[in-house]
């Protein structure tokens, strides 16, 4: 029996289980005729029948593969793809065959027709040729079980589904999310269609319009008249750029048929009249086919002109959104009617994964079956796709904030981080996500337990509006009045607060993903209506891989560091300001800091201090050289001092641990920037040299990626001199000649132990000087 893995059951819809295992099977019907037809070449329509019924399987199948085992569908897989492949080949001669046998008929002259004879009988020989191994290919697939594995699993599949009531929003948003994934793929190329002389670019687009034409066609039952306009304007696409690709095919084979006879002419050394013969038929007919190349490109760009103007592409997503909210809300408003529902209130998710995540876990923990969101879901945070997409699949009733309106109409008057957040958003959102965010309201009215509710992002008056618990009484008796609901629900400040106003009760559940009190943890709140009751809520969450997620997208350490004090990307770079000042005017104070905090993690202080005095001697030693100034020198100290502490963690890569705990530490005094480059040269000290493809440089510019080449070259240099960790080293002079570096080191004791650790840390920095560094020791 194929059952489902423990992990993917709670994420398997039932219905959406009996969909996929009932396409499967309609899919498969038949299949076994059609492969006995390939194999006694009866008619050539038999390979043509297989080969799109085995893409239409290759197409189908990763959309249900939730339902069986990861071992099973990759065997699956890989064997379908095998066998495709080379029924592709064979159906492409098939093609070529009675496409000249059609053209042949047409002409009258010998001379017209002789290279094409040739030509035909050519790729005759080599169908025939080919037979045997399809049908070898064939026998193998045969063999391997693969279609009757994927029929016992599915028929399996269908018994073990119950009738529970099926849970249609999660299978339009599956749907959904197909559908705008496929259509992706097609428009990713758009660039090339009026390049004529991309052939390439244009095969891959005609392979995803059929890719996108066989999702359509699987979810079409989900849609009204099954999406047939929609799949016709598509396989309009496929069909052009088709013909487009055949005739691209067949000048390639020309040029590689005419270099053959022409190598055959030089072998003999002569040129008689049926070369001749031949080389003119051939020059014909590719005449022929470049004219029907340029007829079949010119409907191709009429076809994507007409659907640009139309905007067919962008109706084709809203359809498919549309479906999901008509699904998913009738289920929530019978949900609603129920005086003892539990709504569960969010706002400003900012893109947070994690944040969201956890909230929607400790709701559902709490009894919430309704879910609202007061709006600005992306923005300042890494995941903004990946948050939509888990509010389409929770159904989520949600609304437009300020920032998700301003990502939509692309309008941005903000500098510095905040406008590098917008860019990184705008560029990243996928076209399902922002249909998906077209199609919000700007407010939401329910009725939850016999109580009024009014949804907004802002205030009843204005999007951009902020309440505070301090808004004077007042102004909330105005609002009230214009809201005319007796729960008015609101967001945007991100802080949480509730009061009643003239029988009113404002709420505000504070953010998810982007608190701004000074405390990190999450927020939300939960609403219950027998009685009314409104429990204001904050959670701790890994706030760690929130800041990894942001730091691998090559965002600025200030956004990680927002999530971990708790405070607006304002107040962040605020604080830098200051902190920055603060180092300017006196290191010392980031200095006794760090040493605090190494001592507190890791016992072997005086190594650290020990490689800090021999990395500060190398600085000062080098400065003629290296031309870094007080605050590189300040940099250096703090990461020698800290660059040990990952092995608080484990032996294990400490290094990547000493990073970590850097960047993470909201204790030690660093403004964000500063923060990221110390926290990077620990990261380099030993093992690995810096590469600008790690993420911890993504958003350095050239000049403090240089310091930290040469400080990391330091540092290395520094603690390799302490390897033993006994503090041999009791003084270190530095002489710099053209071609040379020369450490002299005063010792207790013999260095010969360390000698190839130092010759082999030395590296990035003779790489980087253009110097040898040479160690000479004198015993003490």
């Amino acid at each position: 029996m194929n059952t489902l893995p423990t992990s993917q059951k709670c994420i398997v819809n039932s219905g959406y289980c009996r969909f996929g295992a009932q396409t499967l099977l309609n899919l498969l019907e038949g299949f076994d005729d059609l492969l006995e037809g390939v194999i006694n070449n009866q008619d050539v329509e038999y390979v043509h029948k297989i080969r799109v019924g085995y893409r239409r399987l290759s197409v189908m199948l990763p959309f249900f593969m939730p339902f069986f085992s990861k071992k099973k569908y990759k065997t699956w897989h890989r064997e379908i793809k095998k066998v495709t492949r080379l029924l592709s080949k064979a159906r492409d001669f098939d093609v070529q065959i009675d496409f000249v046998e059609h053209y042949l008929k047409t002409l009258k002259s010998p001379v017209d027709n002789a290279g094409l004879s040739a030509l035909l009988k050519e790729h005759k020989n080599c169908r025939k040729n080919m037979q045997a191994q399809v049908i070898k290919e064939i026998e193998n697939f045969k063999t391997s079980q693969t279609l009757a594995e994927i029929r016992i699993c599915c028929e399996n599949l269908l018994e073990q589904q119950t009738d529970e009531a099926v849970d249609f929003g999660y299978m339009l948003q599956s749907a959904h999310r197909n559908i705008t994934l496929k259509l992706t793929d097609f428009l990713s190329l758009k660039r090339y269609i009026y390049l004529d002389n991309e052939p390439l670019c244009h095969h891959q687009m005609r392979i995803y319009a059929k890719k996108l034409r066989y999702t359509l066609e699987c979810f079409a039952p989900f849609y009204e008249n099954r999406l047939e306009s929609e799949i016709r304007w598509i396989k309009t696409f496929q069909d052009t750029l088709g013909e487009v690709h055949d005739c691209d095919v067949w000048i390639d084979c020309i040029q590689q048929f005419n270099r053959k006879l022409h190598k055959e002419i030089k072998h003999k050394a002569t040129k008689n009249s049926s070369f001749v013969v031949l080389d003119e038929s051939l020059k014909i007919f590719t005449a022929y086919i470049w004219d029907r190349r340029k007829k079949y490109y010119c409907q191709f760009i009429d076809c994507w002109n007409q659907s640009m103007k139309r905007g067919f592409f962008d109706q084709l997503v809203t359809k498919t959104s549309q479906r999901i909210f008509m699904a998913s809300q009738e289920k929530i408003y019978q949900a609603l009617t129920h005086h003892t529902v539990k709504l569960a209130v969010l706002s400003d998710i900012h893109a947070n994964l994690q944040a969201l995540k956890k909230v929607i876990q400790d709701a559902e923990m709490r009894g919430a079956e309704i879910f609202v969101n007061a709006g600005d879901s992306v923005g300042f945070g890494a995941c903004p796709n990946e948050v939509i997409e888990l509010l389409c699949e929770k159904n989520i009733l949600s609304i437009a904030g300020n920032y998700d309106v301003a990502v939509l109409n692309n309008r941005s008057d903000t500098k510095g981080e905040r406008k590098t957040t917008f860019k990184y958003t705008k560029e990243c959102i996928s076209k399902a996500s922002a249909s998906y965010l077209a199609l919000l309201p700007r407010e939401l009215r329910l009725e939850a337990g016999g109580k009024q509710l009014l949804v907004v992002h802002g205030s009843p008056k204005s999007i951009d509006a902020h309440l505070y618990p301090s808004t004077s009484t007042k102004k909330l008796q105005r609002l009230a009045k214009v809201a005319n609901a007796d729960i008015v629900v609101v967001g945007h400040s991100h802080i949480q607060f509730q009061c009643e106003v003239d029988k009113t009760v404002f709420v505000n559940p504070g953010s998810v993903g982007r608190p701004s009190d000074r405390n990190p943890q999450t927020a939300y709140a939960l609403l219950s209506f027998n009685p009314f009751k409104a429990e204001l809520i904050r959670l701790s969450y890994d706030v760690e891989a929130a800041a990894y997620d942001l730091r691998k997208r090559g965002l600025p350490e200030s956004f990680a560091q927002m999530l971990f004090c708790g405070v607006s990307i304002d107040d962040v770079v605020k604080d830098d300001k200051v902190k920055k000042f603060q180092i300017d005017a006196n290191c010392n104070v980031a200095v006794a800091s760090c040493e605090q905090f190494s001592k507190a993690l890791w016992p072997d202080v005086e190594h650290c201090r020990q490689v800090t005095r021999l990395a500060l001697a190398l600085f000062d030693g080098l400065s003629d050289i290296h031309k870094l100034g007080k605050r590189e020198r300040c940099w250096l100290e703090c990461a020698a001092l800290l660059h040990d502490v990952g092995l608080s963690k484990g032996n294990g890569a400490h290094h990547k641990e000493s990073m970590q705990l850097i960047l993470n530490d909201t204790q030690l005094p660093f403004p964000s920037k500063e923060r990221r480059i110390i926290a990077s040269i620990t990261r380099y000290h030993r093992k690995g040299l810096p590469k600008l493809k790690h993420y911890n440089l993504a958003s350095l510019d050239i000049k403090s990626l240089h310091s930290i080449y040469v400080l990391v070259a330091l540092l290395r240099v520094a603690d390799s001199l302490d390897y033993s960790h006994e503090s041999s080293v009791k003084m270190l002079t530095v002489k710099t000649r053209a071609k040379e570096v020369i450490v002299d080191c005063l010792s207790e004791v013999d260095l010969l132990m360390g000698l190839s650790r130092f010759n082999k840390k030395k590296f990035l920095f003779e790489k980087i000087f253009k110097k040898e560094m040479v160690l000479v020791w004198n015993q003490q």
